[in-house]
């Protein structure tokens, strides 16, 4: 063998015991600050799924609001609650009541003291409401439902939030309406809630 051959085989010899394992079987532990940024960490990239729930006030587009109503039950006034689109305004609130009780089980048994052609303007100015009727609300209605038909507009009215007053007028002109007790208030007198109190029946 000559020289050239004897150094290339010394060579590789050296190679192949540095590649080794070691005999003892243990392996050189690499510090954590040593190994580049990142490469210690495990993954943290997952796949985001994000679900998004309808609103169920916006799926069709229209919210409601639940209103109290109030209609007659014998001698008595019951109150009742309907959803109405919100936000509802004294106005459709009014409107609402003049319709009459729906015909669903909620109202069994339940009517409406006010005549079927009622009509009726309604503003609210500094908490007082103004229920301006026409000239048929007083030539329509009966003489026994009066008292019945002004308490569910005024419990009623009195029921939704900035309202605490209600003065009843046809055709503009101030008239005198019966409280719950039955005695009359002069034209343009403000009636409240507790003035029909009294008609409103047990459990409500």
């Amino acid at each position: 063998m000559n020289r050239a051959a004897v150094g290339t085989l010394m060579l590789l010899s050296g190679l192949l015991a540095g590649c080794s394992v070691s005999s003892q079987g243990e392996f050189e532990s690499i510090a954590l600050v040593d190994i580049p940024f990142g490469l210690a960490n495990p993954s943290t990239i997952t796949p985001t799924t994000t679900t998004s729930l309808p609103d169920p006030q916006t799926v069709s587009g229209v919210v409601e609001q639940p209103v109290d109503l109030f209609f007659v039950s014998s001698s008595s006034l019951i109150r009742v609650q309907r959803n109405i689109v919100s936000p509802a305004t004294v106005s459709q609130v009014l409107a609402l009541l003049a319709e009459g009780p729906a015909s669903d089980s909620t109202f069994a048994g339940l009517r409406s003291a006010l005549p079927t052609t009622f009509r009726a303007d309604v503003k609210v100015t500094r908490g007082v409401a103004e229920v301006d009727a026409t000239r048929t609300f007083l030539t329509a209605l009966q003489a026994a439902d009066q008292r019945l038909a002004i308490a569910q507009l005024v419990l009623t009215l009195t029921s939704r939030p900035g309202v605490g007053q209600v003065i009843f007028t046809v055709e503009s002109i101030p008239i005198a309406v019966p409280r719950g007790r039955g005695d009359l208030v002069p034209p343009g007198t403000p009636v409240t809630f507790d003035d029909y109190a009294n008609l409103i029946g047990s459990g409500q």
